[in-house]
């Protein structure tokens, strides 16, 4: 509790808010002042420390019963003797507002909800202790305006009784005694406590608090009572703090207490002996703390309902208002430096409106931090809901203060820094504009085209990997839409598929509706044999959205055709598109020309005769080259096949094929097709020297264009076989080889590539390059097999291929091999003595004496059946016959030798008979063929043109004279080629005869 001096203190420095004394002089308005108490207040005593029972209102802070007073009161009360210093406590030490959330009750006994609103119980009817009437002198409280005193509050241990304890006690009135005379105070209602909510928690547990509030009680006057000073420190009870609003000790003139004779005891025990006539001023707040015993107390201050129902509903995390000495001083000073209105409604404020905790916490706030008149007008025009004007002179400011203000940093930054800041900020974003924009629509741009063309360069260098890392870089920085058409098409044709698919996909993915891509995209997977994929291409990409285009229909039409030479029934597609562009666009040329090979792929030479007079006939319907090359191709076809069954009605009418020829290479040279079908032609007619020239275009031709359709590339390859044919002719062999091996590389890119199939009419180019192997280079067989191995695998095995295999086999020394090759090709094409001779030999050198006896005999009654044609054989005119004595003298002998061969293995003597008499003749036409013709003389071993031993003689030898380690020997040689006559013969002469090897 504040001594005298401290609130001598407080009233001076409280004079001094809002210049009070100033304005009350310029108004001349009296002063009004309020008394300090005389002396110091005496301390409040614990109430029932005498009671020595269980300490039922201990805690209540009345004092104790006097044995001689039977009203409960010590002594008679003076009218010095009341003070309100000694009610207001420390509140005019600590101005603050109350803090809801402290209490000062245990965790134990309180719990974590607090203790709602009890009602106090009513003092109606108390009897109060007998005494004279008292007269209270009115004392003129001094004006505490804007003060926020806080309420005193008392704890307590124990409570007595079932009633629920009220949130706030009231001050210990130990030591207070009643007026000597009987004072009559008339019965007042008491003051409601409507909306009054005091936050502040009870230190009452629940174990004595009771579940039903208290009633309302009319308290006693206290008017003409003296507060003695409280001996309890505040470790020991927590003040109870009460707001103090302005006026309020203007309505204290109207308290008055009237305490009549009661029955003894303290006020605790007796709580309607005394009754609060009007606390209409206070305002309770802080952590008020519940206790005594069996009472409950309320106060109910009826001015200030809408502040406490304010309080009640706010937030219990409201910052309390603490106002420190200095924090004090600025307030005041600031409330100085406004204006009477001004001051007058920020004093309205704190202490008579009822305001919004928040709300006046930031008003608060604002004072003490010194807020400028205009600020303080704006706070208090939204609390007070009404607009507060400020003079025109109070507005106009002094020099000094200008200058003053001129000088502060706020001053300089806004008015000084702040232009210059912000024209900095407005050139620094106008420059990042400009840097952004030449960045991103100048700088990028270019930076990306150099990496687009860094990486197109790689492409040409066969660099693709690193290509395609350059185009992802700068598709990051820049997309372009050229550059995806540039790599797209290099990697095309660089035969880099799957980067070329990839850039076309990306191509899609950002411009899905881009034409020519799509077109670009369709045709490159039509060249690949991706029918199914270009077809979808087209039709979702261009003719779901335009279903008449006319680009788009003509190229679905061209991928049905060249999706049908591999599945026919895919021209009906064809057919279909062809259709409806005529149906919409009517008869034009390039649709009439696409029509035309439909039926020419679908063999209608019905439909293709008309329409071959509609192009020839008529000057104005233009035709393209490749057009013509395929109706000049056809009909040649037609012209010279080999027709199975009832030839075509139709067929006695194709003429002109030459003149569509040779318009066609006229009209494109750069097309391979013409010149193709051109040669073809030369040959069907003999012209093997148009042919070669016409051959030799072609190729050129074919080599010079990019395009390779499957039609495209069957024809290349067959004009380079057709080609090397024509200088194998010529003897050109290593020109030949060249052009055949090309032709190989071509077929087996296009098979690894799934562009072509497996057909006879590829596997011949391998039988071609097998015959340069096996006619043209002694020795080298197994190359040759391998050729013809290819070849066969591809379908091409015709019975000389097979002869040739059989021959090269038995040239390595491989009789089974040999032998089941020789009898393929015989099972294809009727025996021969070229046939028959490689047939026997293998046999014999299989073992298979009596299959090789059956051979020879058959070719022994050919031979002599051509023997027998000729009277006498001149074998040194004749070349002819010089042939067949040696084929006789052969067969006889290998004949012989199979016989002697069976007499050892079936010990049938007849077999050996027959052997000699075989030898016999051997011998004697060995001998004519080494004699001269004219002096009858034997040739020297260097001119023999027969064979240089008499293996005949030698075996009859050996059968009438046996030597242990001899073995009846056979002429070993077989023919090259089974054909006769050979074209191999003509081409490559032997340098071998039949009869030159034995074994």
């Amino acid at each position: 509790m504040p001594s005298l001096k401290a609130l001598a203190e407080f009233k001076a420095s409280f004079r001094s808010i809002g210049n009070e004394v100033a304005v009350t002089s310029q108004k001349n308005l009296p002063m009004e002042e309020l008394d300090l108490p005389a002396s110091e207040p005496k301390a409040m005593s614990s109430p029932g420390a005498n009671q020595g029972d269980s300490g039922k209102g201990a805690a209540s802070g009345l004092p104790p019963a006097d044995p001689q007073n039977q009203d409960g009161f010590g002594g008679d009360i003076d009218e010095d003797d009341f003070s309100f210093g000694d009610l207001l406590g420390t509140a005019l030490d600590n101005l603050s507002m109350p803090d809801p959330g402290l209490t000062d009750a245990s965790e134990e006994t309180a719990g974590e909800d607090e203790m709602p609103d009890a009602e106090l119980p009513s003092l109606e009817g108390l009897t109060p202790p007998e005494a004279e009437e008292a007269e209270v002198p009115e004392a003129e409280p001094p004006s505490f305006e804007d003060l926020n005193i806080p309420v005193l509050t008392g704890s307590s241990e124990e409570t007595a009784g079932e009633a629920e304890v009220s949130e706030a006690e009231l001050p210990s009135l130990e030591g207070l005694t009643p007026p000597e005379a009987e004072a009559e105070v008339p019965e007042a209602e008491p003051p409601s406590f409507e909306g009054f909510n005091t936050d502040g928690p009870t230190d009452a547990s629940e174990e004595t608090a009771g579940e039903d509030e208290m009633p309302d009680a009319e308290l006693p006057s206290l008017e003409g009572f003296n507060f003695p000073e409280s001996d309890n420190s505040m470790e020991e009870t927590e003040a109870l703090e009460i707001s103090m609003p302005e006026g309020i000790f203007k309505d204290m003139e109207n308290i008055s207490l009237d305490i009549e004779s009661g029955t003894g005891g303290t006020v605790a025990d007796n709580p309607d002996a005394f009754s609060l006539d009007s606390f209409d001023a206070f305002k309770f707040g802080g952590n008020g703390s519940t206790g005594g015993s069996n009472a409950a107390e309320k106060y109910s201050l009826d001015p200030l309902d809408n502040n406490i129902e304010l309080l009640s509903k706010s937030s219990s995390n409201i910052e309390e208002i603490q106002l420190s000495n200095d924090e004090l001083v600025r307030l005041q000073k600031t409330l100085a430096s406004y204006p009477l209105n001004l001051r007058i409604a920020c004093e309205q404020i704190i202490a008579e409106e009822g305001v919004e905790p928040a709300l006046m916490s930031k008003f608060i706030k604002a004072l003490t931090q010194g807020a400028s008149f205009k600020e303080g007008a704006s706070l208090a025009s939204k609390i007070l809901d009404r607009n507060i004007s400020i003079p025109k002179g109070f507005e106009k400011k002094s020099g000094e203060a200008l200058q003053a203000q001129q000088a502060s940093f706020t001053y300089i930054f806004v008015r000084r820094v702040v232009p210059i800041l912000r024209l900095f900020v407005l050139v620094a974003l106008v420059a990042a504009s400009l840097f952004y924009l030449i960045h991103r629509f100048v700088y990028t741009p270019l930076y990306a085209d150099s990496i687009y063309r860094k990486g197109y360069e790689r492409i040409a260098a066969g660099d693709y990997a690193r290509a395609n890392e350059r185009f992802n870089e700068a598709l990051k920085l820049h997309r372009e839409k050229k550059w995806f058409y540039r790599y797209a098409e290099g990697f095309r044709d660089s035969r880099q598929y799957i980067f070329a698919r990839e850039k076309y996909d990306l191509l899609l993915v950002n411009y899905p509706l881009d034409k020519k891509g799509v077109m670009d995209y369709a045709a490159m997977e039509t060249s690949l044999n991706n029918y199914k994929k270009a077809d979808s291409l087209l039709r979702r990409n261009i003719l779901d959205y335009k279903v008449d285009d006319k680009d788009a229909l003509l190229a679905v039409g061209d991928n049905a055709l060249a999706w049908g030479d591999m599945e026919p029934e895919q021209y009906e597609l064809a057919r279909h598109a062809y259709a409806r562009l005529m149906e919409r666009y009517g008869w034009t040329s390039p649709v009439v020309e696409r029509m035309m090979k439909y039926f020419i792929r679908t063999d209608n030479l019905k439909e293709v005769l008309p329409l071959q007079h509609y192009f020839m006939d008529n000057p104005g319907n233009k035709i393209t080259s490749a057009g013509l090359a395929e109706l000049g191709g056809y009909l040649l076809d037609k012209k010279f096949e080999d027709v199975q069954g009832v030839p075509s009605e139709y067929i006695s009418r194709i003429d002109g094929i030459r003149d569509i020829l040779i318009k066609a290479v006229n009209a494109d040279p750069t097309q391979p097709e013409p010149h193709y079908h051109l040669a073809r032609y030369y040959r069907y007619f003999k012209n093997p020297n148009d042919e070669q020239i016409t051959l030799r275009n072609a190729i050129g031709a074919f080599d010079a264009s990019q395009e390779e359709s499957v039609r495209r590339l069957n024809a290349r390859i067959d004009a380079e076989q057709r080609y090397a044919q024509v200088l194998i002719n010529n003897r050109e062999f290593f020109a030949a080889e060249e052009h055949l091996l090309k032709g190989i590389g071509l077929y087996e890119d296009a098979l690894g590539r799934q562009v072509l199939s497996r057909s006879p009419q590829f596997g011949r180019i391998y039988a071609d390059m097998g015959d340069l192997e096996y006619f043209t280079k002694d020795g080298n067989m197994g190359a040759a097999l391998e050729y013809y191995i290819r070849a066969e695998q591809n379908g091409w095995s015709p019975p000389e291929m097979q002869y040739r295999m059989g021959s090269a086999y038995y040239h390595l020394g491989k009789w089974a091999s040999a032998l089941q090759r020789f009898v393929e090709a015989s099972s294809d094409m009727p025996f021969n003595r070229r046939l028959l001779n490689a047939l026997g030999n293998a046999s014999y050198m299989r073992g298979n004496y009596a299959i090789a006896q059956g051979y020879y005999n058959h070719l022994l009654n050919l031979l002599n059946t051509d023997r027998d044609r000729f009277s006498v054989l001149m074998p040194s005119d004749r070349v002819d016959h010089m042939e067949l004595a040696e084929r006789l003298m052969m067969v006889r002998n290998n004949f012989g030798v199979t016989l002697e061969a069976l007499t050892e293995r079936t010990g049938d003597t007849k077999y050996r008979s027959q052997a000699m008499g075989l030898y016999s003749e051997s011998a004697r036409t060995w001998d004519v063929l080494t004699r001269d013709p004219e002096t009858m003389l034997r040739m020297k071993p260097g001119d023999l043109p027969g064979p240089g031993v008499n293996l005949g003689y030698l075996n009859a030898q050996n059968a009438l004279h046996p030597v242990s380690e001899y073995e009846p020997q056979i002429y070993i040689q077989i023919d090259k080629d089974v054909l006769e006559p050979s074209p191999w013969e003509g081409l490559t002469p032997q340098n071998f005869r039949l009869a030159d090897n034995i074994f």
